[in-house]
């Protein structure tokens, strides 16, 4: 017996000697090292350092509401004060010829971007394009001398749609600053939705460490394939606790070629909106179980009105994938292509209805439209711009939402002035409802004893009254 045990080890400890290899790529089902895949992706992913200048005002923070500065129009804006900030995050380079993908957030309104290779070398870098909504920006890299021939390491787009739970990940970035570094996990989740983060949402998420500065950069495959663009986390501390989550893969390369191919970012548009099915409704509208979205909005002329949705209508899938939320949704719309067809499964009247949409490109803004108030009144300096389905998307507004918004504030505003914001909306002046230009012209022209103003600003309502 001692001899048939002795054997049986020997053979076993042969077998492992001789298929040396073969073990350290599978032990337990599982390679033993990512050491390749970390040397061909860390050579494509950035470390990114940016600058830009900061106005602040020296105020108390009691007065910043409308409410008391109608009282000190002009004497509670305190001294303006400049200073320069500077941030750091990571980016992917995704071209040959130096075009990178990071977080929006990671190089918003940045005066200066530097990015740093895995061999320390530094180079500037250039803002091109980005989809606020999706937190996605796109970079590229400046040639020191125009004659030079760019030839970068690049990453390959995995197809996000392909993933499954449980795929081993890896997170590449500049975690707090330290220099590159690499963490391992999961995929713990995919579509995650309702995170409060942005207007689309539907992340990877992965237990991978994802930490300050991680943001804008990779997560990789076992194949050194781009899975995702680290963006967020779950935390308490401020540092990773398990819950991080990227952006798919998809939805970065559809962005990406946008900007390719038109030099900005061509957002598909669908022109539908609605509400998730809670379990009520499901029991209500005869569904099996809840989940889908039900149409309370469709925009006149859009491609959800060409493919003759109607409201009432719960669409149950797009593209051949189960939408559970209006985040969902609008994240797969976001991660389609303009011009292109995609099925539509559609639940009206408790039957099932297949039809096919074909997306269109989101409209421009009515920046033609802007309307800058002029003469001695509240709102003198002050540039206003029609809501449209455009800036309805950027602003993360109901699709009809009607009435003018504004886009730009006055560099001063003196004794007698409204305090307003970027992105607050007019509502009326005097108690005449303001949901056009023209409304904002007449009523601004008129030379009132007092004006009565209100305004929406994130959601809530304020009323300024000056005399």
């Amino acid at each position: 017996m001692k001899n048939v045990v002795f054997a049986f080890f020997m053979a076993f400890s042969i077998s492992l000697l001789m298929g040396h290899a073969d073990a350290r790529e599978n032990m337990l089902g599982m390679r033993a090292s990512f050491s390749d895949t970390v040397k061909s992706s860390s050579a494509a992913v950035v470390n990114i350092y940016t600058e830009k200048e900061v106005v602040t005002r020296t105020v108390n923070p009691f007065f910043d509401d409308p409410f008391f500065n109608q009282f000190f129009q002009g004497g509670l804006s305190g001294r303006m004060k400049k200073r320069i900030e500077r941030s750091l995050g990571s980016g992917v380079v995704v071209t040959e010829d130096g075009y990178i993908v990071t977080n929006y957030h990671v190089v918003k309104d940045a005066k200066s971007i530097r990015v740093v290779f895995h061999d320390r070398t530094e180079m500037a870098a250039e803002f091109i394009a980005a989809d606020k909504n999706s937190d996605i920006a796109v970079m590229k890299v400046i040639l020191e001398d125009e004659r030079d021939e760019a030839k970068f390491h690049y990453l390959d787009f995995a197809d996000s749609d392909e993933i499954q739970v449980g795929d081993i990940v890896l997170a590449l970035g500049n975690p707090f600053g330290v220099g590159q570094s690499v963490t391992m996990g999961i995929i713990s989740a995919t579509g995650r939705s309702n995170l409060g983060t942005g207007y689309y949402e539907n992340y990877i998420q992965t237990d991978a460490a994802i930490n300050p500065g991680n943001s804008g950069g990779a997560l990789v495959d076992s194949e050194g394939k781009l899975v995702g663009v680290n963006t967020a986390i779950y935390s308490k501390t401020g540092g990773s606790q398990g819950i991080g989550f990227a952006i798919p893969a998809n939805a970065v390369r559809v962005t990406l070629n946008s900007v390719l191919t038109t030099g900005k970012v061509t957002r598909p548009w669908f022109g539908a909106a609605g509400q998730d099915v809670t379990d009520d409704l499901a029991v209500q509208l005869e569904l099996a179980r809840p989940y889908g979205v039900l149409i309370n909005e469709i925009v006149p002329g859009s491609p959800a009105e060409k493919a003759n949705l109607l409201i009432g209508d719960i669409i149950l899938s797009f593209d051949g994938k189960e939408v559970d939320t209006m985040s969902v949704l609008n994240a797969r719309i976001a991660s389609s292509y303009v011009g292109n067809k995609y099925p539509l499964e559609v639940w009206r009247e408790g039957k099932l209805y297949v039809s096919d949409v074909m997306l269109g490109a989101l409209p421009d803004r009515l920046v033609d439209q802007q309307y800058t108030v002029r003469g001695s009144n509240p709102l003198e300096g002050y540039t206003f711009e029609p809501l449209s389905p455009a800036l309805n998307d950027e602003m993360g507004l109901p699709l009809n939402t009607e009435g003018v918004v504004v886009v730009a504030t006055p560099n001063r505003r003196g004794f007698g002035m409204v305090d307003m914001k970027e992105g607050d909306i007019i509502v009326s002046i005097n108690r005449k409802a303001v949901l056009t230009i023209k409304d904002l012209q007449t009523a601004v022209s008129r030379r009132p004893n007092a004006w009565q103003i209100i305004f929406e600003r994130a959601g809530k309502t304020h009323r300024v009254i000056i005399q």
